[in-house]
């Protein structure tokens, strides 16, 4: 695997953000959280220390746009791309990690759509996808949360499909668009279910 960047490894040792972001107090302990859940998850899969730097640093990266104005960070994302206002924190800060160098393209991928989720995700960012979800400071349905944590990353897909499942019935139950990359990334993780499914049958 190639040198990380700097940002990158910034980020992933000393969970430092890069000077562009913003992010509170608050904002950074929760992709700190992040961060470590997905280290420990790399690190239970057997990863080598370069893999579990990079999936610590994606998790403190994801939110860096997340506290910027809507303002700041619609000129960061292509103009033909539908994201709504509340999702430009992911492509934005993915672009910006891209003008700086970064060419690491799943885990620009991961931040990109980690709050939609994408079919072509990867293992880093399907991990992003639920660690940000599950991560320990969050306290709506901490039972829940907690219950699915512990079957991780041993019982990864199953987790994967249940907190999609979550992620996309708060959509519906709010009356919100479920996007194209929502639903790209549903049929993606659950075709091997229903596949498996009609085999047994």
């Amino acid at each position: 695997m190639a040198k990380l960047h700097p940002i990158i490894h910034a980020a992933g040792i000393e969970e430092r953000p890069p000077d562009w972001a913003v992010m509170s107090p608050a904002r950074i302990s929760h992709a700190r959280r992040v961060g470590r859940l997905m280290r420990d998850w790399a690190d239970a899969l057997g990863h080598d220390r370069q893999t579990r730097i990079r999936w610590r640093a994606t998790g403190l990266l994801h939110d860096a746009f997340k506290e910027e104005a809507v303002e700041a960070l619609r000129p960061l994302v292509d103009a033909a791309e539908e994201w709504p206002d509340p999702l430009l924190h992911g492509p934005a800060c993915a672009n910006r990690l891209r003008a700086s160098g970064v060419n690491d393209e799943p885990l620009l991928r991961a931040i990109a759509f980690h709050t939609t989720g994408h079919r072509d995700l990867d293992a880093l960012g399907q991990a992003l996808y639920m660690a940000d979800f599950l991560e320990p400071g969050r306290i709506a349905s901490g039972q829940e949360r907690a219950s699915l944590r512990r079957r991780m990353p041993h019982d990864w897909p199953a987790v994967l499909v249940d907190v999609a499942t979550v992620k996309i019935g708060i959509l519906i139950d709010c009356l919100l668009p479920v996007s194209r990359a929502t639903a790209g990334f549903w049929e993606a993780i659950t075709g091997p279910v229903v596949a498996n499914r009609k085999a047994v049958d």
